[in-house]
């Protein structure tokens, strides 16, 4: 009874919401070594299954790209074919917001030449040390660097619903962090993506940026969700009311997170790169900075850039403005429910790892296909993942990350 008691007081307003809190225990055991080579190490930790792979990686971008290629030959060799297999079978799931000569295109030839066209687009402004990476994830592996280029432009095509969260000052005064920045991934989880997640750690060589690490997927290189070595953290999210133009192209955007990631120190940093180059899609980025303890919130475009904070990000009846809170749920925006708004008010100045991955995101029911949660004081990044479409093919009975035991790693070994 008591049990019972703490359970329903717990979740407070969850009258808005629709989910339960996750009650999982956080994982903090240590990665265990399974191989190396020359410029790469793997780890996996197996305290999750299916084991989540932590690959650091070493040296040239050339080199880091070989060595990902020879540790993880295997996996990558059965996870690309199921991803085309994948995409050929879901493709008019995910064609409806392209343009409809582009929806012509794939009817007519195929997604691969759509991604074919999509780097054509795009490759005369993706820098050199990307081309560099995947010709060795191309030579480690034996996979053609046509196949390897195809699927680092799959983030570029498929947009997904998520959620974000950063919390400071006054919104977690109760705990012992300094900036906490939630990152939920919604995207469909009936892939093969979810066999295989994956943080890869890069350690570039000498003056060519610092440490960082992806929570990604076996073989992809750009950065959806990342946290680097210079405290600053970057997610992001479809922004589907977005009205203004698109152009095709420019740098990808998972590209230029990624860039971010490597070499910038904070917010401003990140905002130049940002305002630099030539965007393409309409995005919400999200950019931790743990020099300032702070959190932002950026409406990315092709036509501008303009950036949220807790004072001045779009405010309206289920999205009330929350001091030192950045946040945007997993709907479209102007979103209409206040479930998230409601959570973080209602944890106000307790939003910690624990709050934030147990009674938060759960109860908002975001984080479909992985969720991560990064302590910039502490240094820990927090990662779950979907569990795998069973054998019988019921992608209904697949559990989503927010729903999944998390693991804690220490980004400072």
């Amino acid at each position: 009874l008591l049990f019972v008691f703490i359970f329903f007081c717990s979740l407070g307003a969850a009258t808005n919401c629709p989910g339960t809190p996750n009650l999982h225990a956080i994982s903090v055991d240590a990665p265990i070594f399974v191989n190396s080579t020359d410029n790469g190490k793997y780890f996996v930790q197996n305290s999750v299954s299916p084991p989540l792979a932590i690959v650091h990686v070493y040296g040239t971008p050339y080199e880091m790209g070989f060595a990902q290629g020879v540790l993880l030959k295997d996996q990558l060799n059965s996870f690309y074919p199921e991803v085309f297999q994948y995409l050929y079978e879901q493709v008019n799931d995910y064609i409806g917001f392209l343009p409809s000569w582009a929806q012509e295109i794939i009817d007519e030839v195929g997604v691969a030449f759509l991604l074919d066209l999509t780097w054509e687009l795009t490759k005369d402004h993706t820098p050199e040390h990307f081309l560099d990476e995947m010709q060795g994830l191309a030579d480690g592996s034996g996979i053609p660097l046509a196949k390897i280029i195809q699927v680092q432009m799959i983030p570029e095509l498929i947009r997904a619903h998520c959620s974000m969260v950063g919390a400071w000052g006054d919104a977690i005064t109760n705990t012992t962090g300094s900036l906490y920045q939630l990152r939920a991934l919604d995207w469909s989880t009936n892939g093969p993506f979810q066999k295989y997640p994956q943080v890869t750690v890069y350690h570039p060589e000498d003056n060519s940026g610092h440490p960082f690490a992806i929570l990604t997927w076996t073989g992809f290189i750009g950065a959806i969700t990342g946290y680097s070595s210079s405290s600053v953290g970057v997610c992001e999210k479809v922004w589907l009311s977005y009205n203004g133009t698109y152009s095709r192209s420019g740098t990808p955007w998972m590209f230029v997170l990624r860039d971010i990631l490597q070499y910038d120190v904070d917010i401003d940093s990140a905002l130049n790169r940002i305002n630099s180059v030539e965007r393409t899609c309409s995005i919400y980025v999200g950019l931790g900075d743990n020099t300032i303890n702070q959190f932002r919130a950026v409406e990315y475009s092709h036509d501008y850039v303009k950036v949220g904070d807790d004072r001045n990000f779009p405010e309206w009846s289920d999205h009330p403005s929350i001091s030192n809170v950045v946040y945007i749920d997993k709907h479209k925006q102007p979103s209409t429910d206040p479930c998230l708004g409601s959570l973080l008010q209602e944890h106000y100045a307790d939003l910690d790892c624990v709050t934030m991955l147990q009674r938060v995101a759960p109860l908002h029911e975001t984080g479909d296909m992985h969720a991560a949660l990064f302590d910039f004081a502490q240094n820990y990044m927090y990662v779950a993942n979907a569990s795998p479409v069973p054998q019988n093919g019921n992608a209904s009975l697949v559990i989503p990350a927010y729903n999944r035991p998390y693991v804690r790693l220490d980004m400072a070994s």
